[in-house]
């Protein structure tokens, strides 16, 4: 690391180093006077972070400066000095995510449907969301890794309504399973509850203090030109579709079965599969007699293909987790309720299903293991995640900013 006495070549401007103290986490705290005519005397606080032998300088007048402790010397006329060129905090991203991470969390390398479907729509997004945005939760993290940590949090209203809805059926559910069935009107209230903090939260900016706990709209984050009733229509959509789930058949049929056989009610769960931990979330999973229910949930459009894999992937995880030890393996079915549509369809999660979501899963874990600069330190390299061309997707996309597409 950076040493009092030694000299930094900034911007042409020669500084000489003061202090150095260690700060938090990667960061040090830095004293310099101007060693230069354009600065000759002149005291400057500076801070630095560091990742192994690459050195980000911060100072006040622009975002960083990058070197390399090793390679980056030049003999001035007052001694050797580390010569810092220009950066900027994608610079920074880039080589926060080829260093191992520091601290007891360790980004380990999964899977999942989501992880995967993020891939398939933009790599760079992907790149932001698994990599970049580590470590962002903590206080001491430097600030591009924090904001990208912040952008990854962020949702959007369609988004905004299927949490809602789910987070509102799973509690239903709970409360079902648990003998304490909940009337439609106190769900109902209990969500409108939620929406008005969720707004304010985002609304006043105090999501960017918890970017993990309370809720940030994109459309606030990137002052998006919306009408003010654009939440209050999203929250009635919301109730919509929980007053159509709470007088469908189906409901009607969970009601009357037994509260025990709710057994999986939104609980995330994982299993494995080609040497990598793959997580699931069922909405519901339901046993009776000879078969096994999956019920799932939707708000949004429903594009086929990506649902039988979606179902696909729960059927592998109860064959590895519930029928492990029985002899005659249960038959399984999914219900996908289209509550936009108030129509259930019905799939049979059959052999020839799991086999060929099987084939897909390991196909796609070995495509993004394959990715990594680093597969055993699941460590990632910018340059391998390119930005798309499609612009209506990045529009679209809490990371634009990153990519300068705000």
């Amino acid at each position: 690391m950076l040493k009092a006495g030694q000299n930094l070549l900034l911007n042409g401007r020669l500084w000489h180093l003061r202090q150095v103290q260690p700060g938090l986490g990667r960061t040090w705290a830095l004293e310099a006077v101007g060693a230069s005519a354009a600065a000759l005397g002149l005291t400057r606080a500076m801070s630095a972070i560091e990742y192994g032998d690459h050195v980000f300088i911060h100072s006040r007048q622009r975002d960083y400066y990058h070197a390399h402790l090793q390679h980056d010397w030049l003999e001035t006329e007052r001694g050797p000095a580390l010569n810092c060129q220009p950066s900027t905090g994608l610079d920074l991203l880039a080589v926060h995510t080829r260093t191992p991470a520091k601290g007891d969390t360790k980004n380990e390398f999964s899977w999942s449907y989501s992880r995967a479907a993020k891939y398939r729509q933009c790599p760079r997004a992907y790149y932001y969301h698994y990599y970049a945005a580590w470590e962002g939760w903590q206080s001491d993290a430097p600030a591009p890794v924090q904001r990208a940590y912040l952008l990854k949090n962020l949702t959007d209203i369609p988004l905004w309504v299927g949490t809602l809805v789910h987070d509102s059926i799973k509690f239903t559910l709970a409360r079902l399973k648990a003998g304490r069935p909940i009337a439609e009107a106190e769900v109902i209230k209990r969500m409108r509850t939620r929406a008005q903090a969720d707004v304010e939260n985002s609304r006043s900016g105090r999501f960017r203090q918890k970017p993990n706990q309370l809720t940030g709209f994109q459309e606030h984050y990137y002052q998006t030109n919306l009408a003010a009733s654009a939440w209050q229509t999203a929250q009635a959509q919301a109730e919509t579709y929980l007053r159509t789930f709470f007088n469908s058949t189906l409901y009607a049929g969970l009601q009357r079965g037994p509260a025990i056989a709710l057994l999986k009610v939104e609980e995330l769960q994982s299993f494995t599969l080609a040497g990598t931990k793959i997580w699931v979330q069922m909405d519901l999973a339901q046993p009776a007699g000879d078969k096994i229910f999956v019920y799932d949930w939707k708000t949004g459009p429903i594009e086929l293909a990506d649902l039988r894999r979606q179902l696909g992937i729960y059927g592998l995880y109860l064959r590895q987790s519930w029928w492990s030890e029985k002899a005659v393996q249960p038959a399984l079915q999914a219900m996908v309720y289209a509550l936009a549509e108030d129509r259930v369809l019905t799939f049979d999660l059959d052999e020839a299903l799991l086999q060929e979501t099987q084939v897909q899963v390991e196909t796609s874990v070995a495509q993004l293991r394959g990715l990594l600069l680093d597969p055993e330190t699941n460590r990632a390299e910018l340059r391998r995640f390119p930005m798309i061309s499609d612009l209506n997707v990045c529009r679209r996309c809490q990371f634009r900013e990153l990519c300068g597409r705000g």
